[in-house]
């Protein structure tokens, strides 16, 4: 461990910024501003889950076109987050808890995102953001189902990741 106080006051400021960061992007996503959404990726960022859009444009599409409509209303939780950074780069996982209403229902989910970080202009911003998820289901049956992964499009990627 370095004894250096300047670089130890960076790396205390630095994991401060990237759990600022982890956390304004679930209340821009809870509130579907989508415009401030991509801007917290870098411009060739990655977003990996349900789809894969690569760019700030795509990113964009796909949020705006398809999670927009996925549910009335949805609510992001993240917790047990790691970081292992390296000068102007990071990688970490965090633990995420998904609940939604569609069509009066109610479904609850979790997961975790794999996260990898870049500092750009000085500014901490996703380079990709994979999410993986453990079960998707109506809360009434509990913590069973896994979502249908997706093309940017909306269409069900066949074959569907174990």
């Amino acid at each position: 461990m370095t004894t250096d106080i300047e670089t130890r006051l960076k790396l205390l400021e630095d994991r401060a910024e990237i759990a600022q960061l982890r956390a304004a992007y679930c209340h821009v996503l809870d509130h579907r501003d989508w415009d401030a959404l991509v801007q917290m990726f870098t411009e060739d960022g990655e977003f990996n889950g349900l789809a894969h859009a690569r760019g700030r444009a795509e990113i964009h599409q796909f949020f705006a076109g398809f999670v927009d409509g996925m549910a009335e209303g949805f609510w992001h939780f993240c917790t047990n987050p790691t970081i292992a950074i390296d000068k102007d780069t990071a990688t970490g996982r965090i633990s995420m808890q998904y609940l939604s209403v569609k069509k009066g229902v109610s479904y609850v989910s979790a997961g975790h995102y794999d996260d990898r970080l870049e500092r750009v202009d000085g500014v901490w911003k996703f380079r990709e953001r994979k999410i993986s998820f453990y079960y998707h289901a109506p809360l009434s049956e509990g913590f069973v189902g896994k979502p249908t992964y997706i093309h940017i499009d909306g269409t069900p990627r066949v074959p569907q990741p174990a």
